[in-house]
C-alpha cells in the first residue's frame, strides 16, 4: 500500500485528508511542523509528499526544494487554498509533480496520487535499472591508467563535447564511450552504436543518415538512420579511420549544421547527438597521408583519451583474469576455479595484443576446459595456444615500444604456427578479429614460410 506524507500548518486539514486518503486505499503520516518534514522522509519510505504552499516559519516552496535536492525520486503534489497560475507554475518550475486547489475534489486528488504513486515506481525501477546496466558495463583495475580514465569520464560525461577515443583492438574503447552515455545527462536516451569498419562504404550512408522509401533500388521502406535513432542521446562511431572520404564530407557536415538529409528526402531533420568516436589508426598520420579530413578531425577531437593496452598495466592482469573467471563460472554452473600464481605471472608476462579481450576470452575457454579447480600455468599456456616451450619476454612499463613490438610479433608467430597457419583459429585465440590479424601481420611482415 503506498504511503504518503502530508506537511500542512492546519492540523484539522491534515486529519480530513488522511481518513480521505485512507477511503482511496492509501496510509498517510501527517505533519504540521514543515521543519520536520526531512526526519519523516529519513525515517520512513515514502511514496509522495502533499504539501501546503504557505505556511508560518518555511514555505512550501522552500520545502520543495528540499524534497527534490535530498529525495529527488519522491513526487511532490503542492496544495493550496490561495492559487494563482503564478504560484502554481512557480510550484512546477521549481520539480513540483503536481498542483491542487483547495477545497479538494477526491476525483482529482485520486488521479493525481495514482499518477504520483506509478512515477515513483518507475523512477525506482528505472534507477535500479540503470544501476544494473552501470555494473555490466564497469571498467575494471585498479591500475594508475584506469584510475586516470575514470578522472577523465568523471570529468567530461556531465558536458555534450565530443569525445575521440584511441586504443587498440580489445581495449574496451566501447566499454569507454558507454561509460561517459552512461555518466551523462543523457543517460536515460539512446546510446547507438555504428561500426564504420563492419559496413561496405556504400552502405554506410545509408545505415547512418537513413532512406525514404524508394530513393534507391531496394528501398522497399523508410529507415531510420543512426543519427534519427540516437537524437537526444548519443552516437557511438567506432573505426572512424576507415570511413571513406566522400562520407567523411557528408559527416562533416551533419556535425556543423546539427541536422541530417535522409536519401531520397530534400528536407533536413534537425538532430541533437552527442558524437563519441574511436579508431585504432593514427589519425595525424592519416591525414598527411590525405586519408583522413583535418577538418573533421578538428571537429571530433574536441576532447580525446587512450583506451590503455593491457600489457600496459599488467597490475590489472590478475583482478581482471580472476573476475572473468568467477563470471564464467557462474554462466556456465561450475566450481569457481583458482588461479595458481605460476599462472597469474605467465599472464603477466604476455604481451596481450588482443588486450582485454583476448584475455576474457581466455578465461572463458579455462573455465570450459579444465578439469582440476586449480589452474596451473601449463593450462594457461595450452589454452593461449603457445608450444610449452615458449618463454615469453617480461614486459614493464619501461620497456620500449620496439621491444614490445618484437614480443608482439613473435605472439602471434607463434599462435600461428600452433594453429597450422589457420587465419580465423588464430585471430580467435588472441581475442582479434581477422581484419586486425593481417593489419598486424602486414606490419610486422609476417608471412607463412
Amino acid at each position: 500500500m503506498p504511503h504518503l506524507l502530508a506537511i500542512d500548518d492546519d492540523l484539522r486539514f491534515l486529519t480530513s485528508l488522511r481518513n480521505l486518503v485512507s477511503r482511496l486505499g492509501y496510509t498517510m503520516t501527517i505533519e504540521n511542523n514543515p521543519h520536520l518534514l526531512e526526519d519523516h522522509l529519513r525515517k520512513q519510505e515514502t511514496d509522495c509528499v502533499l504539501l501546503d504552499v504557505k505556511m508560518p516559519g518555511r514555505s512550501g516552496i522552500d520545502v520543495l526544494r528540499s524534497v527534490k535536492s535530498g529525495w529527488p525520486a519522491v513526487p511532490v503534489i503542492m496544495i493550496s487554498g490561495e492559487s494563482t497560475i503564478t504560484i502554481a507554475l512557480d510550484c512546477i518550475k521549481q520539480g513540483a509533480f503536481d498542483f491542487i486547489e483547495k477545497p479538494i475534489d477526491p476525483d482529482r486528488l485520486l488521479i493525481a496520487l495514482r499518477n504520483a504513486t506509478e512515477s515513483k515506481s518507475l523512477n525506482v525501477n528505472q534507477t535500479t535499472f540503470l544501476t544494473e546496466i552501470k555494473k555490466e558495463y564497469e571498467i575494471l583495475g585498479t591500475s594508475h591508467a584506469i584510475v586516470s580514465l575514470h578522472d577523465f569520464i568523471g570529468t567530461v560525461a556531465p558536458t555534450d563535447a565530443r569525445v575521440l577515443i584511441y586504443g587498440e583492438t580489445g581495449t574496451g574503447k566501447e566499454l569507454i564511450a558507454r561509460s561517459i552515455h552512461l555518466n551523462s545527462k543523457r543517460v536515460n536516451k539512446p546510446f547507438i552504436k555504428l561500426n564504420c569498419a563492419s559496413i561496405p562504404s556504400e552502405l554506410l550512408e545509408s545505415e547512418l543518415f537513413g532512406f525514404r522509401k524508394g530513393s534507391f533500388t531496394g528501398a522497399s521502406r523508410d529507415q531510420r538512420g543512426k543519427f534519427l535513432l540516437a537524437d537526444q542521446g548519443t552516437l557511438f562511431l567506432d573505426e572512424i579511420g576507415d570511413m571513406s572520404m566522400d562520407l567523411q564530407a557528408k559527416l562533416l557536415r551533419v556535425l556543423e549544421e546539427g541536422e541530417v538529409d535522409l536519401i531520397g528526402d530534400p528536407t533536413p531533420r534537425k538532430i541533437n547527438v552527442r558524437v563519441i568516436a574511436a579508431t585504432n589508426q593514427d589519425l595525424p598520420q592519416r591525414i598527411r597521408n590525405h586519408q583522413f579530413r583535418e577538418d573533421l578531425y578538428h571537429r571530433l577531437h574536441v576532447v580525446s583519451t587512450t583506451a590503455p593496452a593491457l600489457r600496459d598495466r599488467p597490475e590489472d592482469i590478475g583482478f581482471l583474469a580472476n573476475t572473468f573467471i568467477r563470471k564464467f563460472c557462474d554462466q556456465y554452473n561450475k566450481p569457481i576455479l583458482t588461479l595458481a600464481d605460476s599462472a597469474i605471472h605467465e599472464m603477466a608476462a604476455y604481451s596481450w595484443p588482443g588486450n582485454v579481450r583476448e584475455l576474457k576470452n581466455l578465461m572463458e575457454r579455462l573455465v570450459i576446459f579444465t578439469k582440476t579447480s586449480i589452474v596451473s600455468d601449463k593450462e594457461v599456456k595450452s589454452a593461449m595456444g603457445l608450444p610449452q616451450s615458449e618463454k615469453e619476454h617480461h614486459p614493464s612499463d619501461s620497456v620500449l615500444k620496439s621491444t614490445r613490438d618484437d614480443s608482439e610479433k613473435q605472439q602471434i608467430v607463434a599462435t600461428l604456427e600452433y594453429h597450422h597457419w589457420a587465419i580465423g583459429e588464430t585471430a580467435d585465440a588472441l581475442g582479434i578479429n581477422r581484419t586486425t590479424l593481417f593489419k598486424k601481420m602486414k606490419r610486422y611482415a609476417i608471412t607463412k614460410p
